[in-house]
């Protein structure tokens, strides 16, 4: 009887009605394809009940398998009316880089990796079965080639050198070649070597059989200590907008209202100052030093008490039409009023102006 009970693949039905997931994590069909002749069918049968989808995102974590499991699924992909988006979560080797090709839109984070090579088997019999056997495998290798170039434009004769060569690649490599068109900066994949085994995003592959496995030393992590976790994050601006850019653009967008809005005030403030003999010192706090009315109203008594008339009398009439200014208090002509009082008349013209545009 079949495996139906083993399969590799995994359908998902999203939340939105118009898109569903396909899951390849593992060795494409060791048992469960050709284990039964239904599992070609059923495969395609799970594939035609997600309905009428407009998008059908695949999922790949896998070093390969069969050749012929994998040639038909991506045949199926392929002519999927709806758009196919592969996302190489961890590896896409051997015969599962072949199912990736069936995609409309690759993507692949940083660190994962893509590994193509020359299809190989193993066999026993005559020297007749094993010239057909190696005719087999050359047709194989052009159907190989086929889907490769379909996607990527590679020029066959570079193509075939890196079959040849059993070329691992990473995402940036792979994009150059154009066998993908995205490499992911937001995720980060857990990858490391040790023993003959790679693994990848959580699934160890034995990678034994092939030859220039890269030596990976691990290099991201799917989870931190206590201490990481509980120590404080240094976020850069330029990290924020890149990582994100929703929250940066709002902020950006709220801090230049609060600027607009403060300046304005600001500028308010300083013409309720306005007064003769004051202009250079209002000018100068508008466009260059940046002082608030606070800041200034010292520096305008100081000008009104330089003037021949009674310079507190120059105040009080220049602040008349502010209202509540305190008159009790004159400036007299040698400078030696109390500190004191020259503060009550300062605070009543910065009072006086602030009501009248209603700032308490």
């Amino acid at each position: 009887m079949g495996q139906k009970n083993k399969k590799f693949w995994e359908f998902r039905a999203s939340t939105s009605k118009n898109s569903a997931e396909l899951l390849l994590y593992g060795p494409i069909s060791e048992e469960s394809w050709w284990g039964d002749e239904v599992t070609p069918k059923q495969f395609a049968d799970e594939l035609k009940a997600l309905g009428d989808i407009s998008e059908l995102t695949v999922r790949i974590n896998s070093g390969g398998g069969d050749v012929f499991a994998g040639q038909a699924i991506h045949s199926l992909l392929k002519s999927h009316k709806a758009k196919v988006i592969v996302y190489v979560d961890g590896l896409a080797a051997s015969i599962a880089s072949v199912i990736a090709m069936a995609g409309d839109t690759v993507i692949m984070p940083r660190n994962a990796m893509m590994m193509i090579h020359n299809p190989w088997t193993i066999g026993w019999g005559n020297a007749t079965d094993f010239r057909k056997l190696a005719d087999d495998l050359d047709k194989i290798r052009e159907s190989i080639i086929a889907a490769y170039q379909e996607k990527s434009g590679i020029e066959r004769e570079q193509l075939i050198e890196l079959l040849d060569a059993e070329t691992w690649l990473t995402a940036d490599e792979a994009l150059e070649y154009g066998l993908i068109d995205e490499v992911d900066e937001r995720k980060s994949i857990a990858a490391s070597t040790k023993g003959g085994f790679l693994v990848m995003n959580g699934l160890q592959f034995d990678v034994r059989a092939f030859k220039n496995v890269p030596q990976i030393q691990s290099t991201a992590t799917t989870t931190k200590s206590r201490k990481e976790v509980n120590s404080p994050m240094t976020l850069t601006v330029e990290a924020l907008a890149q990582q994100y850019p929703d929250i940066y653009n709002a902020v950006k967008k709220a801090g230049y209202d609060e600027g607009v809005k403060a300046e304005r005030d600001r500028f308010k403030s300083l013409q309720e100052l306005e007064a003769p003999g004051c202009e250079e010192i209002l000018n100068k706090a508008r466009y260059e030093t940046g002082e608030t009315a606070e800041q200034v109203a010292i520096q305008i008594v100081n000008v009104l008490k330089s003037f021949r008339a009674n310079p507190l009398t120059a105040v009080i009439q220049d602040a008349a039409p502010l209202g509540e200014v305190d008159t009790s208090s004159v400036f007299d002509q040698t400078g030696t009023q109390d500190e004191e009082e020259k503060q009550k008349v300062i605070n009543s013209i910065v009072k006086a102006a602030n009501t009248k545009r209603g700032v308490e």
